[in-house]
């Protein structure tokens, strides 16, 4: 068995000069290790089986995180931009993440008169509606109104005042701002197996952190999460989860203050009829171990990418995976095809679909 020694993590952010280097984010990389097949196919190669249904789980989830971004916006312009300058900071991100005129709408619905639970209601619920989700007849459950529902839920148990947003700079107009931050970062890991020679993988890391706020005088990141049940279950899988361990990690780099502090915030669809147990926010720290076991999974799984990309027929496929979130892989009829020509013809009548978290 290969033993992973950790030598070096360096992180920065990455300029026009670093285009070349691939480039993987949470998802792909977590794809590759259900299934090295699906997450070649999906992720690496940008393929989808034509007409496949709809993911509503993951429809309503960017629906949903359209309203968290509106939530935080709304934190940000009510109860910490206190001079023009920052307003104007709160304007030009509106404009940012809600383009087309829809951020005037939202703003146009603010009122004076409303007090702060109202009006955050109303932005976080316009937010949604002009966001192009639509229900699906198949699906009663990640409905438009079980999320807006749900979303005075969230909101009623946000506290506005607890976890300021980070800011880089109060007296600039364009400074960057703790919600929905896209990061492009330049991740060179020096490392050894079996006590060899060192060895270095350079690739850029990827994504967008929903928030990032203080916790005290500490940075702390709050990942918004949405699902059909928020159990102790639920929260196991984030105690250890390298997305947010690569989170934080991006966190410190963006931000260059030290961040091993992070949130999880659960909010279930729909939200059942105790309202208050369908929010869960809880603290999960990360550790210097945790950092290190992050590296390995990223060296590992990108070797793993590498050694099957350019022919996916002969990547593994982890049967445990097949049936995901209650439905079948899209890619079941591709893996289920007698002969390599066979999945070599699939291939070819796959539709691209490409990913870029950056672009989500």
């Amino acid at each position: 068995m290969s033993n992973f020694n950790l030598i070096s993590l360096d992180m920065r952010m990455a300029t026009d000069d670093d285009s070349h280097l691939p480039a993987y984010d949470h998802t792909k990389l977590s794809a590759v290790n259900t299934c090295p097949t699906w997450g070649i196919l999906r992720y690496k190669m940008h393929k989808a089986m034509p007409n496949s249904a709809r993911a509503m789980a993951l429809e309503a989830g960017s629906a949903s995180h359209e309203a968290f971004s509106a939530v935080r916006l709304y934190q940000y312009k009510a109860f910490q931009a206190k001079n023009k300058v920052q307003q104007d900071n709160v304007d030009f991100h509106g404009e940012i993440l809600f383009k087309g005129g829809r951020y005037q709408r939202m703003y146009d619905i603010l009122s004076d008169g409303a007090t702060h639970r109202t009006n955050t209601i109303n932005f976080a619920i316009e937010a949604v509606e002009s966001c192009g989700f639509y229900d699906d007849l198949s699906d009663g459950r990640r409905t438009l109104s079980n999320i807006e529902e749900a979303l005075i839920a969230y909101i009623d148990a946000y506290d506005m005042e607890r976890y300021p947003l980070w800011i880089r700079d109060k007296s600039d107009p364009e400074t960057d701002v703790g919600i929905e931050i896209p990061y492009n970062i330049v991740c060179t890991i020096g490392y050894q197996i079996n006590d060899g020679a060192e060895q270095v993988c350079q690739a850029r890391f990827t994504g967008k952190l929903d928030g990032l706020h203080y916790n005290k005088d500490e940075l702390i990141i709050i990942e918004e999460k949405t699902g059909a049940r928020l159990d102790d279950s639920w929260l196991s899988q984030w105690v250890l989860s390298h997305q947010i361990t690569g989170y934080c990690l991006a966190a410190t780099t963006f931000t260059g203050l030290p961040c091993n502090h992070a949130l999880v915030s659960g909010m279930r669809i729909p939200i059942g009829k105790v309202p208050a147990e369908g929010i869960r926010r809880e603290y999960v720290p990360r550790t210097p171990l945790m950092f290190e076991k992050w590296a390995n999974w990223f060296v590992t799984t990108i070797a793993t990418i590498d050694q099957y990309k350019d022919n996916v027929v002969d990547a593994p496929m982890y049967t445990h995976s097949c049936n995901r979130y209650f439905r079948s892989c899209s890619f079941l009829p591709f893996c289920a095809c007698d002969t390599v020509e066979e999945k070599e013809h699939i291939i070819t009548e796959m539709v691209d679909d490409e990913w870029d978290v950056l672009n989500e």
